[in-house]
């Protein structure tokens, strides 16, 4: 009896033991890898395209302006107030410091490109195109002013013409074919291919950092910028392009079905196909007008309770011990054994 009784123990420590120690390996267990790849692309890669701007760092921006007399400040001040403006919605105050301060494009770039982006979103094209032309006469092709230039040109167009999408072009994009052949780390390369998308992928962050409803013009930008992507760089570029484009104008058939056949492209070569979501966030509420704003700088600054986090317990140590803890499990089941072997036996006396 006791014989069968400490096997059936022993079976019990034994089988407890391997089990813990199974559960200890899962991590270094292997795992079967995916049949599909990361496409290789070495010359250009989109990023995150974001949506509006962070609260708390123009937060930050307007408390330390207030905290400065309006007759202290100096013409970069007065900029930055003008782009805190308008990054915060108020669009109408910002065109007033931004006109009043006369930009220049080349020593106030990045104010100029918001100055720009106003003329956008106020609809005066006509505005925009002639402000382009007098900071940049001579507008290189492919370069960024040269795109936003375009993009311009197509508002017009599509104010004129609601359809305008389904048969017209933002860029006439055009890339010679003998391209297709070239070797991709040739300097012809880099600035007939490479440098354009950039810089058209500049432009687009512009846009898109302010319009969030549905922009046909915006769309096709997207669209003809995945084209060169399709044919000269990636499929995986490509499908983030046609995808964004899709985000602007869900109307555009020629589009969805490009995002179709690339995606059927990219699984045929057994890519993986990108997360679209990595590239293109959900929007947050960000809109404060400059008045809330304010307002919640001047609670911040009256505020006399620290703004620490409690401590709600006191953090333990982990304390590392000689051997391994599932050792603990079976000397249990052992002195449980012991117990076992001592109660029976005095019960027998």
């Amino acid at each position: 009896m006791f014989s069968q009784l400490f096997t059936k123990v022993l079976a019990i420590a034994v089988l407890t033991f391997m089990s813990f120690e199974a559960y200890g390996q899962n991590d270094s267990l292997v795992r079967p890898s995916s049949p599909y790849r990361t496409e290789y692309n070495p010359w250009f890669k989109l990023g995150t395209f974001k949506r509006g701007f962070h609260s708390d760092s123009l937060t930050n921006n307007l408390d330390l302006l207030e905290a400065k007399p309006r007759e202290e400040w100096s013409r970069k001040d007065s900029l930055d107030f003008a782009q805190a403006s308008l990054h915060t919605g108020n669009t109408p105050l910002s065109e007033y410091y931004f006109e009043s301060l006369v930009l220049d494009y080349n020593r106030d770039q990045d104010f100029w490109w918001d100055q720009m982006m106003i003329y956008i979103l106020n609809k005066d094209y006509e505005l925009g195109i002639e402000s382009i032309h007098k900071s940049s006469p001579g507008i290189l092709e492919f370069s960024k002013i040269y795109f936003l230039d375009k993009i311009l040109l197509a508002y017009i167009a599509n104010e004129k013409n609601s359809k305008w999408y389904k048969t017209g072009k933002v860029f006439n994009w055009d890339v010679d074919s003998s391209l297709f052949n070239i070797d991709k780390s040739s300097p012809r390369f880099q600035a007939e291919v490479v440098d354009p998308l950039r810089n058209l992928d500049f432009v687009l962050r512009e846009l898109i950092h302010f319009v969030h409803e549905d922009d046909p013009v915006i769309s096709k930008a997207c669209f003809e910028m995945g084209i060169i992507f399709e044919n000269h760089i990636s499929l995986t570029q490509a499908y983030i392009a046609y995808s964004l484009g899709r985000q602007y104008n869900k109307s555009d058939k020629d589009l969805l079905n490009s995002v179709k056949q690339v995606k059927a492209k990219l699984t045929q070569k057994k890519y993986k196909i990108p997360n679209f979501r990595k590239y293109f966030p959900k929007i947050k509420q960000w809109r404060f007008e400059y008045e809330v704003l304010k307002e919640k700088i001047y609670l911040q600054q009256t505020d006399t309770i620290p703004d620490v986090p409690p401590v709600l317990m006191v953090p333990t140590e982990e304390v590392e011990l000689p051997f391994k803890p599932e050792l603990i499990v079976v000397a249990g089941i052992f002195l449980l054994f012991i117990l076992v072997l001592f109660f029976l036996k005095t019960k027998k006396t």
